[in-house]
């Protein structure tokens, strides 16, 4: 493959997973997968994405600007919690051994992703559930249990890029049921795009980076992450959540078989 073939190659990769990033958190599934058949080692293809993604978390970040815009408490809450786990999950990547996080990845991504798709029934958005929401639960320790939940997946983040996004999305979809699927994507997208942006900066410190391969996925992610918020405002939220869902799956699937290779 030639250099420019190669090069537009990444972008379209990266506009997909783009848009599979900020429309349901599974860039994983598209860039894994093809960064690995391109040669890169499971670490690499790591790093590689989260420095590509976080551009489509900053722009699916502007998109959302309308869902996000009576949530913000959720936000301000939310972006130090993740950021502190992501700090941890960066460091631990090059602490443990990388066979750790190939194994449980797979396990953790299918499990998120039959959460989702098992239906349940939403709670009503009464203004008391709504008030209560910004906080992230009606009493004190379910606030803490969120809370707590939402810093373990930031830990993930920071420590294993792939399917994180569809676990912040699933545990925001069951704490914060009487949120729409578009407020709940959105406050996931800001999550993700904090956790990308503490894990680069550890990444940078600690290994190189392979520019060529970076920056046509950058572009294709900005590209993808303007479009994401686009149409998930346009489907049905359970429509989206069995497809994320099941994405999650085939995910989960492909990673099992790969690791059995």
């Amino acid at each position: 493959m030639s250099e420019l073939a190669s090069i537009v190659l990444l972008i379209v990769i990266g506009i997909m997973a783009g848009i599979t990033n900020a429309a349901a958190g599974l860039a994983s599934l598209v860039s894994y997968p093809s960064l690995l058949a391109m040669g890169l080692s499971p670490v690499m293809v790591n790093v590689t994405s989260c420095f590509s993604t976080v551009a489509s978390g900053y722009s699916s970040v502007v998109t959302s600007a309308r869902e996000l815009r009576n949530n913000r408490k959720q936000v301000w809450i939310m972006i130090p919690v993740v950021l502190a786990g992501a700090f941890i999950g960066a460091l631990l990547l090059f602490i443990l051994p990388s066979k750790w996080f190939q194994e449980l990845v797979p396990i953790c991504i299918g499990m998120t992703g039959i959460v989702l798709i098992v239906p349940h029934k939403p709670r009503q958005a009464s203004p008391v559930l709504v008030q209560n929401s910004r906080a992230f639960g009606r009493s004190r320790l379910s606030r803490i249990m969120a809370w707590g939940g939402i810093f373990i997946v930031g830990i993930y983040a920071g420590y294993f890029n792939a399917g994180a996004g569809v676990m912040m999305l699933t545990l925001l979809t069951v704490v914060n049921r009487q949120q729409s699927f578009a407020v709940n994507n959105a406050l996931k997208n800001v999550a993700m795009t904090a956790t990308n942006t503490m894990a680069i900066i550890i990444f940078a410190i600690e290994t190189v980076i392979y520019w060529h391969h970076v920056l046509p996925l950058f572009i294709g992610n900005i590209i993808g992450g303007i479009l994401g918020p686009i149409i998930v405002r346009r489907l049905p939220g359970r429509l989206m959540q069995v497809v994320v869902g099941s994405g999650a799956l085939i995910l989960s699937v492909s990673l099992v078989i790969r690791n059995m290779m």
